[in-house]
């Protein structure tokens, strides 16, 4: 079995039942938390197209994983990249694997997720930062690009690591702890705060504030920020959320899909209208 069949297989098992954990988790923050505006009209609306961006992002999924897993594969190949021998594992505890996987997951992670806050990388990404009401539905708000380019990186990870088998379990423990640091809560994680990314540290990612704009990359490890100079978490985040300064639309799912298309043309628009600045004789 390969990992494009096991990612269509959890396709609409995850898809439907992470709804309902979503639903729960904002359930928990209105009746144990207090927090009621989780259900005014703004947050409904934003939730909203959250869900349908997931809706149609499983939908390209399961249409064309295959496809892509496939083109992928074939990449990987001609690059030439060892890969470990199947056996390299055996007898090997498995925790002590997974703790390796997400380890190295989570730092390839942060690279490619360093490289979406770049300047051609930022479109592809936009989609996420649009929501200017964060909460768990919030994990679902990605652009299918993005998705793509991080599912092709697990696969290669996965592969040259020869730990396939744990892909099932590796998707059910980001998506569930994604949907955590999504809740507006405040904890810091303590002591635990550069090994497991909490609530606080990942609210700071999505403000909408220049000076945390490419901060708080790692997706689960923020000791990656650390290392790397992109940690910031001063106190408990009180700035606006979203990307509205960039001019991405937060409740229209439609506009938000074809934000990327529309940056990349004006960007390269704005290359080819650059005057090129003639050679003098002597120069």
């Amino acid at each position: 079995m390969t990992l494009a069949d096991i990612g269509t297989g959890l396709g609409w098992f995850a898809g439907v039942n992470s709804l309902f954990i979503a639903a729960a988790m904002t359930f928990v923050l209105v009746v144990i938390f207090g927090k009621t505006r989780e259900i005014n009209r703004h947050a409904i609306e934003n939730t909203s197209a959250s869900i349908v961006l997931y809706v149609v992002n499983i939908a390209i999924g399961l249409m064309f994983s295959h496809e892509i897993f496939g083109f992928a594969r074939k990449a990987y190949a001609l690059l030439g990249i060892p890969s470990l021998p199947q056996d390299f594992w055996a007898g090997t505890p498995v925790v002590l694997t997974f703790v390796l996987v997400i380890v190295v997951k989570d730092f390839c992670d942060y690279v490619i997720h360093r490289v979406m806050h770049t300047t051609w990388g930022w479109p592809s990404h936009a989609a996420h930062h649009s929501d200017t009401h964060v909460n768990a539905f919030s994990a679902f708000r990605v652009h299918y690009l993005e998705i793509v380019l991080m599912q092709v990186n697990y696969m290669l990870l996965l592969s040259w690591l020869q730990l396939p088998h744990l892909y099932p379990a590796l998707v059910t423990l980001v998506l569930a702890h994604n949907m955590y640091v999504h809740m507006d809560l405040p904890y810091t994680h303590g002591p635990l705060k550069y090994l497991i990314a909490s609530p606080v540290f990942h609210r700071w990612h999505h403000a909408d504030a220049p000076e945390v704009h490419g901060k708080n990359l790692a997706n689960i490890m923020p000791i990656y920020d650390l290392i790397f100079g992109t940690y910031h978490v001063p106190r408990p985040c009180d700035a606006p959320m979203g990307a509205m300064e960039n001019g991405i639309e937060d409740k229209n799912p439609l506009l938000i899909l074809i934000y990327p298309f529309q940056q990349w043309a004006r960007m390269l628009r704005a290359i080819a209208d650059k005057p090129v600045r003639r050679i003098e004789p002597g120069e």
